[in-house]
């Protein structure tokens, strides 16, 4: 678990500090492209250091990677939504938007990554 952690957290400041340089050069009306790109280079790194560090997974990696990326994949509509939702609607600075997103996500991967991303042969 301890290593979950470690991995999300280096995966989640990649993902912030890109979110805000973006946001910084692109302003608000790129938001979604802010998010989308920050979420691709945590992807990157949550990838590397859950494969091959927290689970220390043997399985196949392009079975893995097409899984992980699947759930990406809904991870990254459901965080473009709550971010439109949580910034445009409910009126919550970008930067505390984006926390909480993270937050939300990071809250139910462990989970589905241990149970139906990464493997170990038998």
């Amino acid at each position: 678990m301890m290593r979950f952690l470690v991995a999300g957290a280096s995966a989640a400041a990649v993902e912030y500090i890109a979110f805000l340089w973006l946001h910084f050069l692109l302003g608000n009306s790129y938001l979604v492209i802010s998010q989308s790109v920050s979420f691709m280079c945590g992807f990157v790194v949550s990838f590397i250091l859950n494969k091959k560090w927290v689970f220390k997974s043997d399985g196949d990696s392009k079975k893995e990677l097409t899984r992980y990326a699947i759930l990406a994949f809904i991870n990254l509509i459901l965080s473009n939504i709550l971010m439109q939702l949580f910034v445009n609607k409910l009126s919550i600075v970008f930067w505390f938007s984006k926390f909480m997103v993270m937050a939300l996500i990071a809250a139910w991967n462990y989970v589905v990554y241990q149970k139906l991303v990464f493997t170990h042969k038998t």
